[in-house]
């Protein structure tokens, strides 16, 4: 299967299994373009690798996937089924992708090593801001969104940052990354 085959499929999975989710294509983390980032209660990101794709840049996108989210999926065709366990860190989930189905064949583990200003410019400006106010620090109207990046990262703890990047909590997220298989019917 080819990238947008995978793709296609992929997305329509997620919006089936959740209501309220925002999923963001080709977006820039750092180094590398996150093929596909889904936002719900926590960020998680989506490397794809069709059967026609290979391996050669995993290093450096695992090093940018860390940087940026809770949770990351390497997401396969067929072709790479076999292998792909040996190419992804061991806190990684794996997504096998077959025609019209969809297996979960390794649930991840929380990434505990992201960076909190680097997942924090995923927001808009305006969502900076609405941090500023939520915990009450000056609005820093005429500032640019990195300056407001540091003053929130100088101000609260990465913790209660990260809590807050993702307001909306979708409480079913936590049973589709753990699940231990997932059919697309």
């Amino acid at each position: 299967m080819n990238d947008r085959a995978i793709r296609k499929i992929l997305i329509a999975f997620l919006k089936t299994k959740f209501r309220e989710i925002r999923i963001y294509q080709e977006k820039s983390i750092g180094g590398s373009i996150c093929d596909l980032m889904a936002v719900a209660d926590c960020l998680i990101g989506f490397e794809i690798k069709s059967d026609l794709d290979n391996f050669a840049r995993i290093d450096k996108q695992i090093y940018n996937y860390n940087d940026f989210f809770d949770f990351n999926y390497i997401v396969v065709g067929k072709n790479h089924k076999e292998t792909v366990r040996s190419k992804v860190p061991y806190n990684w989930g794996i997504i096998v992708i077959e025609e019209d189905n969809v297996t979960v064949t390794r649930k991840p583990q929380k990434n505990n090593k992201y960076n909190i200003k680097k997942k924090l410019s995923v927001l808009w400006k305006l969502e900076l801001k609405n941090l500023l106010n939520y915990f009450r620090l000056p609005m820093y109207a005429q500032r640019s969104s990195e300056f407001i990046a540091d003053k929130l990262v100088e101000s609260v703890s990465s913790e209660e940052l990260s809590k807050r990047v993702t307001y909306e909590p979708i409480p079913d997220l936590y049973s589709f990354l753990f699940s231990s298989a997932a059919a697309f019917v």
